[in-house]
């Protein structure tokens, strides 16, 4: 800090002058507070004074969008002055980031006490008592005050508080999260699902955001607060926020830290503090209210709010922009910590059935059995199941209809009652499922996503509504893994948000695609970017108005040393006058629009070299990681509607008569349905161990590659025949539009083709069968074919 700099500027400004009662002050020291993770805050002492002044600026360095807004502190605090509120009163805010790096303002220096220990070990039981009770009291009197007197009622709308705060603290979460911790998870899920019902008495008012004991200052020798500090979280909002905020540490654990002493859960009635709804009622009664009242919710949504402060804490400590960097370094244990802690606590309100899955499973067998699903999880799948049943199911015909029936010029079109479904999923969070990865996702498993994918894939429409269709899932992937931060913001952000679609152009009508090695479209570097050549066919989505970017693969080298290191993605925005849609290919004669599948030209399409994903000749890496997880979500999907086929099957032998008996009654019916359900079964497992390997292994390891191989060679092909009997059994009608049979055979067959033909799979397969044999002595067998095991 420029202290010379400074000291110029408190010259020139009215308010510092009038303050000193002098114009030539000169700053001595600036010695920053070893406290407080948010807003760097310093003392100021001057040469020619015993004054003091206390300085409060934004941190360096990039902030989340929304933080550090120092200016509404200044507001607030100035106009909570005029009141007669205790605060420090500020004397000027300065803009200027010229003075001193940063925007700052500058109030008076209040000498007193502040408690940085919950505990309070220094102070007698009686004092410990008295100080909690003030605060208490404080706080009643600031919920008390007119906001729309003070003209503060602008700081934020007065309806829907804990929506919008849980809705700004969860991306704040998100956009600082660098692990999942599945604590965090359910209370982002559970939190917004059941706000309560507001409540007479909690109020529309001024709310601190912040109150704490350490965020007080008090008297030297009285139980009197003198300020209330640090106004950065400050809104309008509800009443019980505040008081659960002010005594959530009676329900956090002891946390051993310089940065956070944590709470006294379990302990406080042996240290003298008060009964827990004693000091509740200190404040209902300033308040003039008689009435008990249960805070747990708000208590568990204050816990919350804190984990997502001490998460992005610790993320700008990481990135070296937090004001105590050591401290903030150890935020991430207290996230954990809080978050866990505010789950207990929520376990206790619902007891311990938080998703009320006693409920949802009194009348249904769930698919997962003993298989690792959390139960937030199980809640997750019962809601789309919920959804795709009251919203989309209803109209499946009409979309099927609609999709088959359109004329050419409104045949690419998106449809609009789909597009409908699309955005209830998205108000309701059911959206982006698919997604494991810190920041973007939902905290799900691929085993848990399994379940929930099954769900989707029982109609051919369904995932999009939840933004978990192909290609869109594969390339987001893609993105979050590759991609730099210009680009996710260009390409990704939008996709996310389901504004906008996509495709992976990659296979070509004139070599074996599935060999990523023939690809023959050229990326040529220029001076400027690179320009690309080629022809590519089959390439989903891109007749779709909303397809906004393609991710073209291609070749950037033709050394046939390195055959591996040849390829290279690029992003190419779309329209572009120099790639030509040439026609729509068909699938056994559908052109199954308005997704569709398009052959497509690229003549001499220029980018810039800020298109090129990662590097150049990692397209082959890059590749395998994307189609790793869309092949397994494709098997995923076939079991889904499968299954319904499956259904459909059973309720043809329950009403179809055959020789004066139910088709069901036929004991050759009721074998092959035996055989085709085992089957399922079958492709179940194979898909639910992939998912649960990947979990546990990664998706890097051989042993992945060979069991994904495993997945996407058997379950396309076990489908396709199980579809397939079921036609049979259908007769006519099978192979009509009356039912979605052919529809479902279709989705198998094409899948035994798509993200790599069943041969190189079980090539896949067989060559590393051998070797992993090879690194695994319990495997190596003898003459006689027996496992050669090793001597005792």
């Amino acid at each position: 800090m420029d202290l010379r700099k400074l000291s110029q500027y408190f010259k020139n400004e009215k308010s510092i002058v009038e303050y000193f009662n002098d114009n030539s002050i000169e700053i001595k020291e600036a010695s920053q507070f070893n406290f407080g993770q948010s807003n760097p805050t310093y003392q100021l002492s001057f040469k020619n004074s015993d004054k003091k002044l206390v300085l409060r600026k934004k941190p360096d360095g990039q902030l989340l969008p929304g933080a550090h807004q120092i200016e509404r502190e200044f507001e607030i605090t100035l106009k909570l002055s005029q009141v007669s509120f205790p605060v420090a009163k500020p004397l000027v805010l300065c803009n200027d980031s010229s003075i001193i790096g940063t925007p700052f303002y500058v109030m008076e220096f209040v000498e007193g006490r502040i408690f940085k220990d919950i505990k309070l070990s220094e102070l007698s039981n009686q004092e410990k008592q008295e100080i909690l009770n003030e605060q208490a009291r404080v706080l009643a009197q600031l919920h008390s005050i007119d906001i729309h007197k003070l003209k503060l009622n602008h700081l934020g709308k007065s309806e829907n508080y804990y929506q919008r705060q849980i809705a700004t603290w969860s991306r704040q979460y998100k956009l600082a999260e660098t692990q999942n911790i599945q604590s965090m998870e359910n209370l982002l899920y559970w939190l917004p699902l059941n706000i309560p019902q507001k409540d007479e008495h909690d109020i529309v008012c001024l709310c601190h955001g912040d109150y704490a004991l350490n965020n007080m200052i008090f008297h030297p020798t009285q139980p009197k607060i003198l300020a209330v500090i640090d106004w950065e979280l400050a809104t309008i909002g509800q009443s019980y926020a505040d008081i659960a905020y002010m005594t959530q540490f009676y329900f956090t654990s002891q946390f051993q830290s310089t940065a956070h002493q944590g709470g006294v859960k379990g302990i406080y009635q042996y240290i003298g503090l008060p009964e827990y709804q004693a000091l509740i009622n200190v404040y209902f009664k300033s308040r003039n209210i008689n009435k008990s009242i249960d805070l747990r919710y708000h208590t568990a949504f204050s816990m919350f709010r804190l984990s997502s402060i001490a998460q992005g804490v610790y993320k700008r400590a990481l990135q070296g922009n937090a004001s105590q960097k050591e401290q903030g370094l150890e935020l991430l244990k207290l996230c954990k910590q809080l978050s866990s802690d505010a789950w207990e606590l929520i376990s206790k309100l619902t007891d311990n059935d938080p998703f009320r899955l006693k409920e949802l499973l009194k009348n249904d067998i769930p698919r997962w059995g003993s298989w690792p699903v959390s139960d937030r999880a199980k809640h997750l799948y019962y809601r789309v199941r919920d959804f795709l049943k009251t919203e989309f199911f209803p109209h499946e015909k009409q979309l099927i209809h609609e999709a088959e029936s359109r004329p050419p010029e409104t045949r690419w079109k998106p449809l609009q009652k789909l597009h409908e479904i699309k955005l209830k999923a998205r108000e309701q969070g059911l959206w982006n499922l698919f997604c494991t990865y810190p920041v973007v996702g939902k905290g799900l498993t691929n085993l848990e996503y399994s379940f929930i994918c099954e769900l989707m894939g029982t109609s051919i429409f369904a995932p999009e509504v939840f933004n978990c269709s192909a290609p869109d899932t594969g390339n987001m992937e893609l993105l979050i893994l590759y991609a730099n931060k210009e680009q996710k913001m260009k390409y990704l952000l939008p996709l996310l948000q389901g504004e906008i679609r996509s495709c992976f152009a990659m296979t070509e009508p004139q070599v074996a695609s599935s060999d990523a090695t023939n690809i023959q479209t050229s990326i040529t570097k220029t001076e400027n970017g690179y320009k690309i050549n080629g022809k590519k066919w089959y390439i989903s989505g891109a007749g779709d108005e909303r397809c906004k970017f393609a991710i073209v693969m291609g070749k950037t080298s033709q050394d046939t040393s390195k055959p591996h290191q040849q390829q290279s993605m690029i992003l190419v925005d779309l329209p572009n006058p120099n790639v030509k849609i040439t026609r729509p290919m068909h699938v056994f004669f559908s052109d199954e629009a308005p997704h569709g599948h398009m052959e497509m030209v690229f003549d001499n399409v220029e980018v810039p070299k800020s298109n090129l994903i990662w590097q150049e000749g990692k397209g082959f890496e890059m590749a395998q990681g994307r189609l790793g997880g869309g092949r397994l979500h494709h098997c995923m999907r076939l079991i889904g509607i499968t299954e319904r086929v499956l259904d459909l099957m059973m309720q043809r032998g329950e009403r179809r008569m055959i020789f004066k008996s139910k088709m069901k009654d036929i004991g050759s019916f009721q074998q092959k349905l035996g055989e085709l359900e085992t089957q399922l079964s079958a492709c179940r497992l194979v898909v639910l161990n992939a998912a649960m390997q990947i979990d546990i292994l990664g998706n890097r390891s051989r042993y992945i590659f060979k069991i994904l191989s495993e997945c996407k060679s058997f379950v396309p092909k076990v489908t396709q025949n199980i579809i397939d009997e079921v036609i049979q059994i259908f007769g006519a009608e099978g192979v009509s539009q009356d039912q979605v049979l052919s529809m479902a055979f279709i989705q198998a067959r094409t899948l035994r083709i798509a993200d790599g033909p069943d041969e190189v799979h079980y090539r896949q397969v067989a060559r590393l069968s051998y070797s992993l044999q090879s690194k695994n002595e319990l495997l190596q067998a003898d003459g006689y074919g027996l496992p050669t095991l090793p001597k005792l």
